[in-house]
């Protein structure tokens, strides 16, 4: 019995991004982004998300439902744009609330260095006091009990040096990322100009990456230095020229695929062509710029300050709890039926058996995107619901279909369609120099693209133009069995053969 994958709300990948699966703050600061339409919409999205994947992953953990083990909500987000989209315009109004944070931890950390040095002086002056006392007591041959006890309780209450984390990182060597999260482990790679991440040494630190995705212990060791273990929260996003990732994609991508390092992403690439159409479908958009809500970014704004203030309380404490949030028992049926669907869509010959790992993640994927969705639209709220896991789905689907329709080139078929149109072009520019007429199969051996002059790779290419119909294969005679190529002719006949007295009539090769 033949299986069919069950149906699935597909979406062409030149479709605009549901917006409208965004809670109402994010859809407005987003509308605003756009700026009347200059900007593309998933351009506005994907900054967006990243600031409340790296304003919240310090605050919630979801339920994994698969695994009964609870994951942090950080996201790998990849655009690529090309130069003139907005790149750095959009990041610099997102990531305002993190700057002004920067300079805030700055100023408690220089407060409370202060005060740690002031405690530190007093409990270092004790801690010699009782040192001296038990060395005194030892010398007198005293017991020491008493002043071994004391000195120990001083010792457990050495004031904590307070630590300034770093929060975001940007154009960053990966051994001061690490040791920045071995020092605090919730911070943000984000980068607008992501060209020098993908450079020669990305492909040696895959491993770092991919266990900062998965929530596991990262151990750094390294000679003759200490060891650094800990357990990263890192949110990613990426931005950069589709031409430069096509490079690397050509030099390093089997390894990168391989490894699993861009199935963790959400992937997206805004080409020049429907960059103001994606704008147009997008969600209220207004061409004329008066109607831009100025408020719109501000509550934005105001929303990842606040979150970012309860952060800097839990640093000054040293707090590290965080809320779980789990599916209710009608999300947790839906999420597990489009896990069902969406892997469905990678058996051989369906839409995206390509990309197989990424789907594999997707459904890790649309739990996060769920998690931080509800945490934004009620942080009270620790029940994800049907609605909510239904708009993260959606959003998965999106870029699901985005990664796919990206990575489609680099398949054999695509490879194959590229060779198919390449042959065709060349058989119709030898029609031309024949008036016409048809000529022998042989030719295309002899005198055709030079990749394509191996009988094994020449015939299943003549094979698949042969069935568009277009060109078909003849004979003279029984007599002459040689193979010759003609044309579909305006009639709906074929080229016949002409012998020199009846030459053939003018036609249009199509």
């Amino acid at each position: 019995m033949s299986y069919f994958p069950p149906a699935l709300p597909l979406v062409n990948s030149a479709s605009p991004f549901p917006v409208d699966a965004l809670p109402l703050i994010m859809q407005n600061a987003i509308n605003y982004l756009q700026d009347g339409g200059k900007v593309p919409t998933v351009l506005a999205v994907n900054a967006v998300l990243a600031a409340v994947s790296l304003a919240c992953h310090s605050h919630i953990n979801v339920l994994n439902p698969y695994t009964d083990i609870e994951e942090h909500c950080s996201l790998n987000i990849l655009t690529l744009a090309d130069s003139g989209t907005g790149k750095s315009s959009v990041s610099k109004q997102v990531m305002k609330p993190f700057d002004a944070f920067r300079a805030e931890l700055a100023e408690s950390h220089r407060v409370n260095q202060a005060v740690w040095r002031e405690d530190y002086v007093v409990w270092k002056t004790s801690l010699k006091a009782l040192e001296s006392k038990l060395r005194d007591t030892i010398k007198k041959d005293l017991c020491t009990d008493e002043a071994q006890a004391a000195l120990k309780s001083h010792a457990s209450i050495e004031p904590r040096k307070p630590l300034l984390p770093t929060l975001v990182y940007n154009d960053t060597s990966l051994a001061a990322l690490i040791a920045g999260l071995n020092a605090y482990p919730c911070a943000g790679l984000i980068s607008d100009e992501a060209s020098n991440f993908f450079d020669a040494r990305l492909k040696d630190n895959l491993a770092f990456y991919n266990k900062a995705w998965d929530g596991d212990v990262y151990e750094h060791n390294r000679h003759q230095r200490a060891t650094q273990c800990f357990k990263p929260t890192l949110t990613v996003s990426l931005m950069l020229q589709p031409s430069l990732f096509f490079d690397y994609m050509k030099k390093d991508g089997d390894k990168a695929l391989e490894s699993g390092f861009l199935s963790r992403f959400l992937f997206s690439n805004i080409t020049p062509n429907n960059t103001l159409s994606s704008c147009m479908l997008s969600y209220h958009y207004r061409p004329d710029t008066a109607y831009r809500d100025e408020s719109a970014l501000i509550y934005f704004h105001d929303l990842i300050g606040k979150l970012l203030g309860q952060q800097l309380k839990k640093i000054n404490s040293g707090e590290g709890k965080k809320k779980v949030l789990k599916l209710s028992p009608e999300a947790e049926a839906h999420w597990e039926t489009m896990r069902e669907h969406w892997l469905a869509y990678t058996l051989p010959g369906c839409a995206w058996s390509y990309i197989k790992p990424m789907v594999l993640k997707a459904s890790t994927n649309a739990l996060r995107i769920a998690a931080l969705l509800n945490y934004v639209g009620n942080q009270e709220e620790d029940i994800i619901s049907l609605n909510v896991i239904s708009q993260a789905s959606a959003i998965m689907t999106w870029y699901l279909n985005h990664t796919a329709a990206w990575f489609y080139q680099f398949t054999d078929e695509y490879k194959f369609q590229q060779d198919v149109q390449i042959l065709t072009q060349w058989i119709y520019h030898k029609f031309r120099s024949t008036n016409g007429l048809p000529f022998k199969k042989n030719d295309v051996i002899k005198y055709g693209p030079n990749k394509f002059r191996r009988s094994e790779r020449l015939e299943p290419l003549l094979n698949a133009i042969m069935n568009t119909g277009v060109f078909t294969y003849i004979v003279k005679s029984p007599e002459n069995p040689a193979i010759y190529i003609t044309w579909l002719m305006n009639d709906g006949r074929y080229m016949p053969f002409y012998d020199d007295k009846q030459p053939p009539s003018p036609q249009n090769l199509a």
